[in-house]
């Protein structure tokens, strides 16, 4: 039997409507420092150590980017745009019952296991791995998220602000095989301007934001290594969410992060992948 969304959960609501009182600039995380070189994008590393872990309940361990639920950090609400980054793990036949949302960009990508989404515009789906579920809150919308299979699912679920509150609330999904994103960058979702002219990237399916950012996955091979630029005033999260890979020769381990920026003009950005594989997610947006 599904465990319904607890009041443990709804404090979220609550953090979220503060966090839209301060400036998206004003972010702040442990992180190590920037290590700029001559024509290259800064890059700043987020270990892994560095996050939160929460474990509510039996069903639930989620590691936060940001400030979440019961874990509120005025130095940690945010990167830009990119409000919310939960790595979570829920195990079988159970999750996040019905709750609320409004005015959030929420998309959630499947690492392990298999998603149930559920929603009050009468969306009901199941992802399995490399799979995008986005939705858009706008003026208010309900859903669900369940683990309805029978091994644990592991997921990111991360949250942007809108470029606009009240927007029609919105639903989308994307099923993608490991060949979409295997040793090239595969754009799984848009912006609202155009995205970054990089060469090789996928595209078959992209989903469109309510906002100025553009989210990329890859799972490279042992030791390959994918170069793009970074336009002026640009800046990039990236997550390692399997394996490991140096950022701008900055080395991430599983569960690592990494803030990227540009410098005073475009800068390079070369992914490289450890001896055993990355699997990665990066958001591209303005800098903060």
């Amino acid at each position: 039997k599904h465990n319904m969304f607890s009041p443990f959960f709804k404090c979220t609501l609550g953090r979220l409507q503060s966090a839209r009182q301060l400036s998206t600039n004003a972010s702040s995380s442990p992180v190590r420092a920037m290590s700029p070189q001559a024509g290259a994008a800064a890059v700043a590393k987020v270990p892994a150590g560095d996050l939160h872990v929460s474990k509510p309940t039996w069903w639930l361990e989620s590691r936060f980017h940001f400030s979440f639920a019961d874990w509120y950090d005025p130095g940690r609400m945010n990167y830009g745009v990119l409000r919310v980054v939960n790595d979570d793990l829920v195990k079988p036949k159970a999750g996040f019952g019905t709750h609320p949302h409004r005015d959030a960009e929420i998309f959630s990508y499947v690492v392990e296991g298999e998603l149930s989404h559920a929603d009050s515009m009468g969306n009901r789906e199941a992802l399995g791995r490399g799979c995008v579920q986005y939705m858009s809150a706008g003026r208010g919308v309900t859903h669900s998220e369940m683990n309805d299979g029978d091994a644990t699912c592991r997921f990111l679920q991360i949250w942007l602000s809108p470029d606009a509150r009240g927007h029609q609330p919105q639903y989308g999904s994307s099923t993608y095989t490991k060949a979409d994103r295997h040793n090239r960058l595969l754009h799984i979702l848009g912006g609202n301007s155009a995205p970054p002219a990089w060469e090789g990237v996928n595209s078959p399916n992209t989903i469109k934001l309510h906002q100025d950012a553009n989210v990329y996955v890859s799972e490279l091979d042992g030791g390959k290594s994918l170069s793009v630029q970074l336009g002026r005033d640009r800046a990039a999260y990236l997550v390692c969410i399997e394996g490991s890979l140096d950022v701008n020769s900055t080395p991430l381990t599983f569960r690592d992060a990494a803030r990227i920026e540009s410098e005073d003009g475009p800068s390079s950005l070369t992914l490289t992948a450890g001896a055993q594989g990355a699997h990665l997610l990066m958001i591209e947006m303005a800098r903060p």
